[in-house]
């Protein structure tokens, strides 16, 4: 239906089939023979001939409207294009449990909003579960998780690495016999890694001392479980919770031990509590940065993943 349409908004623009030719650089008869060509695909006038200037029919009125509409449409989605290209506008929906977690990450966000004002900033903190169900439907463009997902159906990579520590009220008398396993302020982020073995802790020397866990939806939740059973223990369970910054709260409040990211309290207001290495082989993993394989990746998508990946970045 437009597929003469530079020639027919010559002709309407110019009033004159003779100066519309001129301005397309063809002849005015061959621009006479393809305007009526396109009329007769048609099946209506578009132009009244016997008219001078040259005049739209009443279908010509209709089909220039519809033509600048589309045009109009076009120069909207090429901006659209060019924006989102040069990171002037667009979105970025993050998601993830207890994305708190890392400094790391958060410092990222930050960073990330901060050289891109004009991208849409979207961070939900969300359970496993959830998580992976919006990142399914589109929603969230990335998940940042420890779990492993179906490499058939999603593309993970390693974004950071992290510790399970365990943090434990000072009030608690267990605290007695570990004095020299005690974690230093400055041994809480990547320096924990370095920690000798010898300094580490078995949880079954915390027989008995009181957990705050979170809930059974929560893929660290699965970790723990494995770190309990390793060593035989069946701890007691005050209090269930969704994210990990609530048992770390709790626990700062004396209520019972817990299980966390070293990454969650690298910074922590700490005076409350100690914190212990985990002797386990589960201690350490990977959190993946995950996107669903086949997605279209976003500028605002690729300069994140390079962000958040690339250890050098801040310096740069």
């Amino acid at each position: 239906m437009f597929q003469y349409a530079d020639y027919i908004y010559a002709v309407y623009r110019e009033r004159s089939f003779s100066k519309a030719a001129d301005k397309l650089f063809i002849t005015q008869p061959s621009l006479s023979i393809t305007v009526k060509k396109a009329e007769a695909e048609l099946g209506l006038p578009i132009f009244n001939r016997q008219t001078v200037p040259v005049t739209l029919t009443p279908f010509g009125v209709e089909y220039i409207q519809a033509l600048e509409q589309l045009r109009g449409l076009e120069r909207r989605l090429r901006e659209f294009v060019e924006k989102e290209g040069t990171l002037q506008s667009g979105r970025l929906a993050v998601g993830g449990s207890n994305l708190g977690i890392s400094y790391f990450v958060t410092e990222r966000l930050a960073d990330f909003h901060r050289r891109y004002p004009q991208i849409e900033l979207q961070v939900r903190n969300l359970n496993t579960m959830q998580a992976k169900h919006l990142l399914d439907s589109g929603e969230l463009d990335f998940v940042i998780t420890n779990r492993p997902y179906d490499g058939k159906k999603y593309e993970q990579k390693v974004c950071y690495r992290e510790c399970l520590i365990l943090a434990v009220p000072k009030s608690f008398g267990v605290n007695e016999t570990l004095y020299g396993k005690r974690l230093a302020p400055d041994e809480l982020g990547d320096a924990v890694f370095s920690v000798p073995a010898a300094r580490s802790v078995r949880l079954d020397s915390f027989t008995g001392v009181p957990f705050l866990l979170l809930s059974n939806q929560n893929y660290l939740r699965q970790y723990t479980d494995i770190l309990f059973r390793e060593r035989g223990v069946d701890p007691p369970i005050v209090l269930e919770v969704e994210q990990s910054a609530e048992s770390f709260n709790f626990a700062r409040l004396g209520l019972g031990a817990t299980i966390l990211s070293n990454w969650l309290v690298q910074r922590p207001d700490c005076e409350a509590l100690y914190f212990y290495k985990l002797d386990s082989r589960y201690a350490e993993r990977d959190a993946f940065l995950s996107s669903r394989r086949g997605a279209y990746f976003t500028s605002a998508m690729k300069s994140f993943e390079r962000m958040l990946l690339d250890l050098e970045w801040s310096e740069k």
